[in-house]
């Protein structure tokens, strides 16, 4: 089984990046696959699943040196399990800086993009297969770029980002200011 997952402190990215990943690995490509977090997620994230009908991934438990992995929001060992280097890992998937020290046991894939969100990465990298994604993979994608984009006001958001998400939105049928309005709602809620 593949181990999709991002890094700690998990925001809505990392979290429902990996739970799209598992979608694309399991259901398009036949592969056994599951999306964990490494702790619990932000409330954020926890509103995007509830608001999606997605179960909360399972937390991360020990990695065994036969694990493969994913690696989805990150590229920095310091957010990643301390063993990370003993791991099979096989892809990292990110839109950060190449920050380096992470060790594979053979070469891998990686795909870094100069976007804000690292659901924008997996877009491109699905491509025409976005056609089978249900609604609520779109839902996690769309709220992915709305999150890391700050609702398109963050200085790292870039047209692909806002034509994704826009494209996105209008397939819901959602208005892209009412959503995030309750997105970011979400995540100011201190109450827990």
């Amino acid at each position: 089984m593949i181990k999709i997952f991002g890094h700690l402190a998990p925001d809505t990215d990392a979290t429902c990046s990996a739970l799209i990943w598992e979608w694309y690995l399991r259901d398009v490509q036949g592969k056994t696959a599951q999306a964990f977090v490494l702790e619990a997620p932000n409330t954020e994230a926890e509103f995007v699943l509830n608001r999606w009908g997605i179960d909360m991934p399972a937390t991360l438990g020990d990695l065994n040196a036969d694990d493969e992995v994913v690696i989805v929001d990150t590229n920095n060992p310091g957010e990643l399990p301390d063993n990370i280097n003993d791991a099979n890992v096989a892809e990292i998937i990110d839109h950060h800086l190449l920050t380096g020290g992470i060790k594979t046991k053979n070469p891998i894939k990686i795909t870094l993009r100069p976007v804000a969100a690292t659901a924008t990465v997996m877009s491109w990298l699905i491509g025409r297969d976005m056609d089978k994604a249900p609604d609520a993979i779109k839902g996690l994608m769309l709220s992915c770029v709305l999150s890391d984009t700050l609702e398109f006001r963050s200085p790292t958001t870039t047209p692909t980002d806002k034509a994704l998400a826009e494209k996105l939105a209008g397939e819901l049928g959602l208005n892209i200011a009412d959503y995030a309005a309750e997105m970011f709602a979400a995540k100011s809620d201190i109450s827990r």
